[in-house]
């Protein structure tokens, strides 16, 4: 190792040790304030924009626009995953804070204890299948011969990650048509926003497609959907949202707070009709998508994703999931969601 040949002079040690006991005899506020404030480490799951609005009320613009919270109660740095499975590795490796997550995840990961101190559902991001509002699906070629899941024994189906909220309810329609979903079909797994080049190549007979990607290709024509993934449960369901590590949730509360305040406050700025057009260009710029799509269901009720404006969510929806795994074969056992569900954090309080 190289050694310096600076040293301080006396004058300049005691100047920096009567800074530091300055410090440390000063009131715990000033000392709180002077403190650089929690960073919280965030992954994605695999969605940008529409379908993970945490991508767009974070971008630097808001930050600095819209967000009263950030930079000052906390810092956001963000990982964008490919999958909620491999967002779910980050979380329990400790590597990221707060991710979004689906519930095939994470009820599987509660029955392993694959979490350290486990993790809690903390707010909601949006719901599949509520009616008079948008809904994944699958789609195949316009002049496919393919009408119906229990088309596709023997063919090649696209989902963006093993054991997502998009591959689970594939494996539950394949098994109400009949059909194993081990041996009569071929999944593979493609990022979301290939899966429709990969649908009009060709190269997969059928594939998933959620928004932002889903409008963008309904938009180009030629494809057309077969089944929804609503349809493999009893009802609307909770599909994606922000789950928190419980040790760091228990360490830094404020920080966490004041996160979902920034989150909901965002979240009801786009939903505004002041802002539609600053939106629209915001969004349009992270997601690579035209404009003029964006603007034909973005924030829009009955083209777009159901989102609660305050991130709540129910026990219920996500309970639906899980006993549909159980019943399924892919859990090995039940999972009570409500003991993994905590809305305290959100700013305001949920019926």
């Amino acid at each position: 190792m190289q050694r310096s040949d600076v040293r301080p002079s006396r004058r300049t040690f005691l100047g920096a040790a009567s800074g530091v006991a300055a410090f440390l005899g000063a009131p715990a506020v000033l000392r709180h304030a002077m403190a650089a404030p929690p960073e919280i480490r965030y992954s994605t799951g695999g969605g940008i924009g529409p379908n993970e609005m945490e991508t767009v009320i974070f971008l630097d613009w808001m930050r600095e626009n819209v967000l009263k919270r950030h930079g000052k109660d906390y810092t956001l740095s963000m990982t964008f995953a490919r999958s909620t499975a491999e967002a779910a590795t980050l979380l329990a490796a400790g590597q990221v804070d707060i991710a979004t997550l689906a519930t095939p995840i994470l009820a599987s990961a509660v029955l392993k204890n694959a979490i350290p101190d486990g993790a809690k559902v903390i707010c909601s991001i949006y719901d599949d299948g509520v009616p008079g509002y948008a809904a994944n699906a699958y789609f195949v070629p316009e002049d496919s011969p393919i009408k119906s899941i229990a088309d596709l024994k023997g063919k090649k189906v696209a989902v963006n990650a093993y054991g997502t909220i998009v591959d689970l309810p594939l494996r539950i329609l394949l098994k109400k048509a009949g059909l194993d979903p081990k041996s009569d079909v071929q999944i593979v797994e493609i990022a979301f926003p290939a899966i429709g080049t990969a649908i009009r190549e060709k190269r997969v007979d059928c594939g998933v497609l959620v928004l932002p990607f889903m409008a963008t290709e309904k938009a180009k024509g030629g494809l057309r959907p077969i089944a929804r993934a609503v349809e493999a449960f009893p009802g609307p369901y909770a599909t994606i949202y922000q789950a928190a590590r419980n040790e760091f949730l228990a360490k830094n509360p404020a920080a966490v707070k004041a996160f979902l305040d920034d989150y909901v406050t965002g979240l009801n700025w786009f939903y505004q009709a002041a802002n539609r057009a600053k939106a629209i260009e915001i969004t349009a710029a992270l997601t690579k998508s035209p404009a003029s799509a964006l603007d034909t269901y973005f924030m829009l009720d009955n083209n777009d994703y159901y989102r609660d404006r305050g991130g709540c969510l129910t026990a219920a929806s996500l309970q639906s999931v899980a006993d549909a795994m159980v019943q399924e074969g892919l859990l090995t056992g039940p999972v009570d969601m409500s003991k993994q569900l905590d809305l305290s954090y959100l700013p305001g309080r949920c019926a």
